[in-house]
């Protein structure tokens, strides 16, 4: 393993060096100054009482016991506040916890002095008059309780003069969820300057650690115009999706730019762990309001732990996540099929990191290649294959039909036929809405990569398919495209304002494809809940708002038409196909009609056809045996 240090210049490294000796120096002598502080405080404490006590003089018959309590008095509380480490914290972030500590630290300190005056009163301190001790015992207390608050108080107010905080945020909330929030900004340096608070529970002309009450969270888009609020932060409830949307629509209706970010889980405040780093952006995931999905997961379980599992397209954005999950769940093996030599290297080093007893083997191979396959399967005793791999984009697929059917197709039937030779038993194909009606070559290569697994012969492998829409944040997915044209300052480019996609998160779909996988019976296609669909233009315009920019006036969205192979809407079932309900949340059967069925896939005659690059033979294929295409609406 190489040094942290080899990666830098030997400059830097120099600098380094010298900044940390220049700390380990600067630290005993800062500790210093502040014990010699305590010792000041202590005398100054001591001499004031007495001088308090007696009418502001010392007069000369009373002041011959005031030395010897004097000294008494530094050791003891000196002594004291060693034990309550009240000489380590930083002053500038002092707290009420910080001046309880001084508290008790002054209770026992003065305690324990005034049993010492008391038991050698008369033979030691004789004549000391008792009541000093009690205005010492203030006195102490104020003055180390004052100069620390004194401290934080210069130090905040040079950093509001300097703009050191200049992020003018407004908190939405409840009045002890935002209590707590306060508290938590004081131990971190952040930019954000809290200007005000809308609260569920508070009224305005009332405050909360001095930051006013500016209304009720429902005026939160009409506050953030009147104050000139530069981000709202939003804690549960209201960083539900619903007030987030609402939110939203009421800042692009008054033409406010605001961002938006949220602290998802409010445990964090409450157990104290809060950290400036919890804070997230509101992405356009959390707007979809799509409820938590609940499975139980003991059937997955049961069916992944201690078997031998194969994941091809394990770098992928889905690949990538079911190797994930698929390590949580204990298998004896995972075997990481990928063609991209990179896409490998960065999967693989995450699951080592996160599952170091797991026993990981790396493969880079191709689907079109049957010895790739043998060579994972055979020589691994492969019990489960989950298919992942392919060509997914559409356009790239319209310009290069015939990789899309040898990968998509050619490659899932050698996948196949290596599975039944070497006795898997079971593969679970990943496959797509664009399958349905396709009007594109990639969705039509799914569909008939479906045909191919539904229609071989019964043998010791089963054959699940999954079904579902597009995924958030997936490669190639339109929300990053979206997200780079904002940062470039637009336009923001859809292809149509009618344009509809389904959509789920990664993990979630992940999630819900290995339940299918291990519920699903041989042949079955199983089909996941897609929820409502969404809106292109819609979601393009939340992106913006969510940016902090205004849709039309700050960032244009242009509309540029429907690209090669798509169409403006997506579905999960044919014509064909009726829905079965399965015991499980969001997870359906497809039980397709086995009346007018198309004529079977010739594999060979597909492979010949794509090696060919023979483009209007393979659209001939498509309308044979997809007899629902959809390829007479193609842009």
């Amino acid at each position: 393993m190489t040094d942290k240090n080899s990666q830098k210049t030997p400059l830097v490294v120099e600098l380094n060096d010298k900044l940390e000796n220049l700390v380990e120096f600067l630290v005993p002598i800062r500790t210093f100054l502040v014990f010699l502080s305590s010792v000041l405080t202590i005398a100054l404490s001591m001499l004031l009482a007495f001088y308090f006590r007696f009418d502001f003089s010392f007069p000369a018959k009373e002041i011959s016991s005031l030395e010897k309590v004097l000294v008494a008095a530094v050791i003891i509380k000196l002594i004291v506040f060693l034990i309550f480490r009240l000489y380590e914290g930083m002053w500038r972030f002092v707290s009420i916890s910080d001046l309880l500590k001084i508290l008790y630290a002054n209770l026992l300190a003065s305690g324990l002095l005034t049993l010492c005056v008391l038991v050698l009163h008369k033979s030691y301190f004789h004549g000391f008059a008792r009541t000093v001790l009690v205005i010492d015992f203030l006195l102490c207390f104020l003055l180390m309780s004052g100069k620390r608050v004194a401290v934080r108080v210069v130090r905040e107010s040079a950093a509001k003069a300097s703009g050191e905080r200049n992020i003018r945020t407004a908190i939405v909330g409840n009045a002890e969820n935002i209590n707590s929030l306060i508290q938590a900004f004081v131990n971190v340096q952040d930019k954000r300057k809290i200007v005000g608070v809308l609260c569920g529970d508070e009224g305005i002309g009332r405050s909360i650690r001095g930051i006013p009450v500016f209304g009720h969270p429902d005026s939160a888009a009409k506050c953030a115009a009147k104050h000139k609020v530069s981000e709202l932060l939003l804690l549960p409830p209201y960083s539900a999706p619903a007030n987030i949307k609402r939110l939203m629509d009421e800042l692009e209706e008054r033409q406010v730019k605001c961002e938006l970010r949220m602290l998802p889980d409010y445990s964090e405040i409450a157990s104290g762990k809060i950290n400036v780093s919890y804070i997230k952006e509101v992405e356009i995931e959390d707007l979809l309001g799509r409820k938590p999905v609940k499975l139980d997961r003991t059937d997955v379980a049961a069916f992944v732990k201690g078997k031998n599992v194969m994941v091809t397209g394990a770098g992928g954005s889905i690949g990538s996540e079911l190797c994930s999950q698929l390590a949580s769940y204990k298998p004896e093996k995972l075997l990481l099929f990928e063609l991209s030599e990179f896409n490998l290297y960065t999967i693989s080093m995450k699951l080592t990191e996160a599952f170091p007893e797991l026993k990981i083997i790396n493969i880079i191979g191709d689907v079109r290649c049957p010895s790739d396959l043998e060579r994972a399967i055979k020589n691994h005793n492969i019990n489960v294959i989950y298919h992942a791999a392919a060509y997914k984009h559409v356009p790239l697929m319209e310009e290069n039909p015939s990789m899309a059917f040898l990968t998509n197709v050619c490659g899932t039937a050698n996948l196949a036929e290596t599975a039944e030779k070497y006795g898997v038993g079971r593969l679970v194909f990943i496959s797509t809405d664009k399958a349905v009606r396709p009007t594109s070559f990639m969705g039509s290569t799914k569909r008939i990569a479906e045909r191919c697994l539904l229609e071989r012969k019964e043998s010791g492998t089963e054959f699940v398919v999954v079904r579902f829409g597009n995924v958030l944040g997936s490669s190639g997915s339109v929300i990053p495209r979206f997200k780079e044209q904002i940062r470039k300052g637009g336009p923001v480019t859809v292809t149509s304002e009618n344009m509809v996609r389904f959509f789920m998160s990664i993990p979630e779909a992940v999630d819900l494809v290995l339940q299918a996988g291990a519920i699903g019976r041989d042949r079955d296609i199983m089909v996941l809940e897609m929820g409502e669909p969404v809106r292109i233009y819609d979601m393009a315009k939340k992106i913006i708002e969510l940016s902090g920019f205004i849709p039309g006036k700050d960032i244009e969205i242009k509309l540029t038409g429907l690209r090669p192979g798509e169409k403006e809407y997506e579905e999960l079932l044919t014509d064909e196909e009726k829905v079965d309900r399965t015991p499980y949340d969001r997870i359906y059967v497809a039980r397709k009609e086995t009346d007018n069925l198309p004529p079977s896939v010739n594999l060979e005659l597909v492979r010949t056809t794509a090696q060919s690059c023979d483009y209007a033979g393979l659209e001939k294929l498509v309308r044979e045996y997809i007899p629902e295409n959809k390829f007479h609406e193609r842009a």
